[in-house]
């Protein structure tokens, strides 16, 4: 039996072998993971075009095409490029939450093994052992927990002959029991192909053992001590006359009959405990192949036919082994819905146009060119730059004295701000009575004002309470607990996965210390005080703490003795609007134990959007439940009226599914359980995993933008271009470049049909874009919002 464990082990680490450089890429952060694969060689024949990702000629990163941590984007599309099919699947089997019953059925075969009185080490090899099939159904009741009922039909036997002991039977086993069966599913994920399982569970069975001991002719078999069978014992007084017999192996003798006088009428059924352990191994999304091995341990001694006064040293209970292979199958899972693959619309005849490009006119290729927009007929170098012969940081299509001696600053004309320059500067100021021409110039080289150097922010360290931290999805049981804490708040430190959940922002380390403490009365005991450095939370020692603590005390005792400094600081806090006294006290603004929380729902979707999409200055909290979902909500609230009010306002901004739920001591509870009036025909779904989007659908519009962001001198050209399009629109963006977009669409298919008769029209560089609410979003989150 342990060779066989040894053996599964051994696969299993076969199989975490082959997926270890997938592991170590998702050990990678974003930005990391990001540089890997720019740094990444591309393979022979997969050119497309220079090495730079964006819309424009000004190499303007589009934030459409690039992976963001807000958006899983998919990889550009291009004819004769493969595309992993985990890229295309909508949800896998195991996770989607609209499959809440998904029964598997298993057929399985193997082989019954006798573990028992007989044997001198009690115990069958598998290979003599007897066959036997399985039926299994099984449900999973969590992500690594299945229920599994199954009936099993098969034979157990066993023959032994020694010098001491001849004794054979064979059983027929009919049982039928159920197990739970543990896959390591919080440990190992989804995307391993081979996971290994233990089971324990609970089986009732019952045995029709029989044994041979007579031929067909009815002769009783008789073992000599030459190991030869005889119809005659060897110490008969006849025994010259014994003739050799053959066992037929015909199971003719009921073994409840043989030992009655000994054991009386036992009833022919059992109880037993199974005990296994095996590998399952994922063919396609419906097929699973499992190997199992499981040890049951009985209650019965009457299987095989010893009784007390055949054994051989201590009668102890029957037990025997059952292993085998078998195929799964999923009943109602759904099948996976592919997306439809959309072409990369920049073909190579734009990339050939593009590497040839020379926006500025300035006779050096948009690629080459380290300084862009240069004004046309402007002398620029090799690198696309306007020349400055003096060196004085203004270039010469700009500078009136184009012969500065080094080092001279200068004004904003490249003029030397000389002794000459300022008293002929002095003398007209004095000479000027109406001041009307009066003009203010900034002195110095004014290239030198970017390396001007602001002075670090004097503000002190602000403090938070730490509940807890995750690296990934947070448990189910765990989500309403946090969702009651009014004031929790969730920050997503650099790494891009780790996200914290805190409460509270103090000034003042005492007054965290306080929540703290009150957090840890209320049985979270993990509470800590922790230190908010801009996008980064930092546990703080004990050690520390009482060193803060000391500190601040210290510096309250001289601000007591101090009237002066005391009347100057509460000065202070009332010009900046805040209470006399929040330099010793400060106000702890808190959600008490049993007090009910108010939450608006935004949406939960499989894949994470930006919290920007949800508009409001209600506070957006983001979560990962335990079945990989992207949940939304607002902050907490302690009246109905204020989360009434605050949902009435995101319907009417176009979140118009957006709804209130109520949360109290660590659990979501019915909204008709407290204050608010509820319609009593509404029925309130408490499943916190379910998916869906508080948005109006006919916000999310598709369009086409008329290829890349184009600059000002190249507007009048491209208008001429648009004039006859019926439905255009030009937008001019922060960075002053103009984008020029055609068409409003709904559906993805209808903006891709329309992207193509712009194509036969002469736009072959437009390509699609979303927006929501008039804002542009990337297209993986218009697909998410539309679901």
């Amino acid at each position: 039996m342990y060779k066989l464990i040894l053996l599964v082990l051994f696969l299993f680490a076969l199989s975490v072998k082959s997926q270890t450089d997938t592991a170590v890429l998702n050990k990678l952060s974003p930005q990391e993971l990001l540089q890997y694969y720019i740094n990444e060689k591309e393979p022979e024949g997969m050119y497309k075009g220079p090495p730079f990702i964006g819309d424009s000629l000004y190499n303007i990163l589009n934030p459409l095409v690039i992976p963001t941590q807000t958006v899983n984007a998919d990889a550009v599309y291009r004819d004769g490029v493969k595309t992993s099919e985990e890229q295309i699947k909508l949800g896998d089997t195991i996770n989607r939450i609209d499959q809440k019953l998904k029964p598997k059925i298993a057929l399985g075969v193997g082989r019954l093994g006798f573990y028992g009185n007989m044997y001198q080490k009690h115990f069958q090899s598998p290979l003599t052992a007897r066959p036997a099939f399985d039926l299994n159904v099984s449900q999973r009741l969590t992500r690594y927990l299945q229920l599994n009922f199954n009936i099993m039909f098969g034979q157990l036997g066993a023959n032994e002959n020694t010098t001491t002991r001849h004794e054979n039977f064979q059983s027929e086993i009919r049982a039928g029991g159920l197990n739970l069966l543990y896959d390591f599913g919080n440990f190992i994920p989804d995307r391993f192909k081979v996971r290994p399982f233990i089971s324990l569970g609970i089986t009732g069975f019952e045995f029709l053992s029989k044994t041979d001991l007579k031929d067909k002719n009815g002769n009783t078999y008789y073992y000599w001590s030459d190991g030869s069978i005889k119809d005659k014992a060897e110490n008969a007084a006849d025994a010259q006359f014994a003739i050799d017999l053959k066992r037929d192996y015909t199971y003719e003798t009921d073994v409840r009959i043989r030992n009655q006088k000994i054991n009386g009428k036992y009833a022919e059924r059992a109880f037993a405990i199974p005990v296994g352990a095996g590998a399952i191994m994922q063919v396609t999304d419906r097929v699973d192949f499992k190997l199992n091995f499981q040890l049951f341990f009985t209650n019965t001694t009457f299987i095989d036919g010893i009784t007390s006064q055949n054994a051989i040293g201590k009668l102890t209970k029957d037990k025997f082994t059952y292993t085998s292979f078998a195929l799964q199958y999923d009943l109602i899972s759904k099948n996976h819905q592919k997306q439809k693959l959309q072409k990369d619309t920049l073909n190579d005849a734009f990339w050939l146009a593009f590497d040839k490009t020379d926006s500025d006119k300035d006779g050096v290729p948009d690629l080459q060119d380290d300084c862009q927009g240069t004004p046309q007929g402007a002398a620029v170098d090799a690198k696309g730059c306007p020349l400055d012969e003096d060196k004085d940081g203004i270039p010469n299509y700009r500078d009136d004295e184009l012969n500065t001696a080094l080092g001279v600053p200068v004004n904003d004309k490249g003029v030397g701000q000389t002794d000459d320059y300022w008293q002929a500067w002095v003398s007209q100021y004095l000479n000027d009575s109406t001041g009307t021409d009066k003009t203010t110039e900034i002195v110095g080289n004014v290239f030198d004002l970017a390396n001007k150097k602001t002075k670090l922010s004097t503000e002190k360290d602000a403090y938070t309470v730490e509940l807890i931290r995750y690296a990934g999805a947070i448990p189910t049981d765990e989500l309403s607990f946090l969702l009651s804490i009014g004031d929790i708040q969730s920050t997503t430190l650099q790494d891009g996965t780790t996200v914290v959940y805190t409460s509270g922002d103090y000034k003042k380390v005492s007054t965290a210390m306080k929540r703290r403490d009150e957090f840890r009365s209320e049985g979270n005991k993990g509470a800590g005080v922790s230190r908010i450095k801009g996008k980064n939370i930092q546990k703080i020692s004990d050690e520390e703490l009482e060193a803060l603590l000391k500190k601040e005390k210290e510096d309250e005792l001289k601000l007591a003795n101090n009237p002066a400094l005391k009347d100057s600081l509460n000065a202070n806090n009332n010009n900046t609007n805040q209470n006399n006294n929040s330099n010793t006290e400060e106000v702890i603004e808190k959600f008490g134990k049993d007090e009910i929380v108010y939450r608006v729902q935004l949406g939960a979707f499989k894949n994470k959007i930006s919290t920007k999409i949800f508009n409001t200055s209600a506070g957006v909290l983001e979560l990962k439940t335990g079945e990989e979902i992207f949940k939304y909500v607002t902050k907490g609230y302690k009246t109905i009226d204020l989360a009434a009010a605050v949902r009435a306002d995101l319907v009417i901004q176009g979140y118009s599914d957006a709804f209130v739920t109520a949360y109290k001591g660590g659990k979501r509870i019915l909204l008709n359980q407290t204050k608010a009036t509820v319609d009593k025909k509404y029925k309130e779904d408490l499943n916190e995993e379910k998916m869906f989007s508080s948005v109006d659908k006919k916000l999310v519009l598709f369009k086409i933008q008329l290829g890349p962001l184009k600059k000002a001198f190249a507007e009048k050209a491209m208008d001429e271009k648009v004039k006859d399009l019926a439905d255009k629109d030009k937008q001019t963006t922060v960075t002053g470049s103009i984008r020029y977009t055609s068409g409003n669409f709904n559906k993805f298919d209808a903006a891709e049909k329309y992207r193509k008769e712009l194509e036969a029209k002469g736009f072959a560089d437009g390509f699609i874009i979303a927006t929501f609410k008039n804002e542009i979003i990337s297209i993986q989150e218009a697909m998410e919002l539309l679901k």
